[in-house]
């Protein structure tokens, strides 16, 4: 029998959205801005799936919420999408509405997406939707929508759930490859074209989980972290082992033969030495042209060949960085010298038990070392700020999250985000590889 975990994570899920729907807004800097003057009409983007977006482990700013075209990028930071112009770093929100507010659902930009995709010229994105009917309000599951360009002409264009609102506990997670939507369900991989009905999913791989009649399923199982490169479409799966540890282990589908084979699973500590999650995980992956490149930190950088499965260090990056968080992308590999924490709630980040990092190095994928830039000045500038998040980087541009936990109380006493009930801002910066220039693009606040 199914039991309530995914009725008990919806309701968690909606007294989250309660909580944080009064209390998020705008700063009165670094300079918002709040037309759409800027966004060019045409958005020149590609149909493969975007790397380098998919770096982000920010409180705010997730690496489901970012989508980068030639001209610009747009994404997500509460419930709303603003564009930022790559060239000049000015960011602009995603409605033209005249005195918008841009605080609820009649608002252009209010995409509330847990997913942010572009296709054929138009946003996809996905949420758990409960829509209010007679009175009450019920679960349509999972479902993904398209939207024009400028955020009207919304469309629900597919389901993800094949109960949509079912007593059943899952993970979707999707992503979008040359049209075709990839994504977990129970532990199991399916594939389905943009906008086909659910019934046509096809299975890839795995074998349905269900709970055993406790609240509470394993997650590990559960969750599939899907990525693609090319004609390869890979997932990582956190799999139970013979001593009953975990390990990420990564799986290769090949769309042109329809072939799954695994290709690579987190080394033990004896093959790589020793690091801060040793043998369960790697810190940040990732997989591009038939090797899989990872940090374990604490550790180095590392490459392994998908091939032949030979794992080679590239740098000994904890020389310089005792600690710290990783960001790839086609051409850098950087990392943040923040620190764990051992405390969750207060004055530290809360979800990533991480705090600090006022320097990022930089390393070319190979492992050459390039240089040391400081943040110092940004923490100087900044009052309270707290800790440095790695969101994305494409070219010489690296942008990172500063958090800041200010002393003052926040009007949202169930604010539990905050867990000493401050006000909490995030500010989206850019930091220039080449000149070490830090630009602060967007703040937003939580718990006023």
């Amino acid at each position: 029998m199914r039991h309530g975990l995914r009725k008990m994570a919806a309701l968690l899920a909606g007294a989250l959205l309660l909580t944080l729907a009064g209390c998020e807004q705008e700063a009165a800097g670094p300079e918002n801005s709040a037309g759409t003057g800027g966004i060019p009409a045409a958005q020149t983007s590609s149909e493969d799936f975007q790397k380098n977006m998919h770096q982000s482990s920010a409180l705010r700013l997730r690496r489901n919420k970012l989508y980068e075209t030639e001209e610009g990028i747009f994404f997500q930071m509460g419930s709303v999408v603003r564009y930022l112009d790559k060239e000049t770093k000015r960011e602009t929100i995603l409605c033209g509405k005249p005195e918008c507010t841009h605080e609820d659902e009649s608002c252009n930009a209010y995409l509330d997406a847990t997913n942010l995709w572009m296709y054929n010229g138009r946003f996809y994105f996905d949420n758990s939707d409960y829509i209010e009917e007679n009175g009450t309000f019920v679960n349509k599951g999972d479902r993904i929508y398209s939207a024009s360009i400028d955020g009207t002409d919304r469309q629900v264009v597919q389901n993800l759930e094949f109960e949509p609102g079912g007593d059943t506990a899952h993970a979707v997670d999707p992503i979008l490859h040359r049209g075709i939507v990839y994504f977990g369900y129970n532990g199991v991989l399916y594939r389905v074209p943009l906008g086909e009905d659910i019934s046509k999913a096809e299975k890839l791989w795995g074998e349905e989980i269900l709970d055993d009649g406790s609240p509470f399923a394993d997650f590990n199982a559960l969750h599939l972290d899907l990525w693609a490169d090319g004609d390869t479409v890979y997932f990582m799966a956190n799999l139970e082992q013979p001593d009953g540890t975990y390990k990420d282990t990564l799986f290769a589908y090949d769309t042109t033969t329809k072939e799954i084979s695994q290709v690579w699973k987190t080394p033990d500590a004896d093959a790589v030495g020793e690091w801060e999650t040793t043998g369960v995980s790697v810190t940040q992956w990732y997989v591009m042209d038939n090797a899989i490149y990872f940090y374990l930190s604490g550790g180095g950088l590392w490459r392994g060949d998908l091939s032949t499965g030979e794992n080679v260090k590239l740098a000994d990056v904890q020389e310089r960085a005792a600690s710290g968080t990783g960001l790839f992308s086609d051409d850098y590999f950087l990392v943040v010298n923040d620190e764990p924490t051992p405390q969750v709630l207060g004055f530290v980040d809360d979800v990533t038990g991480r705090n600090g990092g006022d320097t990022v190095y930089v390393y070319r994928l190979d492992g050459t070392f390039v240089r040391e830039l400081s943040l110092q000045s940004l923490y100087d500038e900044v009052e309270d700020l707290l800790h440095i998040q790695p969101v994305c980087c494409t070219g010489d541009d690296f942008y990172f999250e500063a958090n800041t936990v200010s002393s003052e109380e926040t009007t949202d006493t169930q604010n539990i985000w905050s867990g000493s009930h401050r006000v909490r801002g995030h500010i989206l910066c850019c930091l220039d590889l080449n000149t070490g220039e830090i630009t602060q693009i967007y703040n937003y606040v939580l718990g006023n």
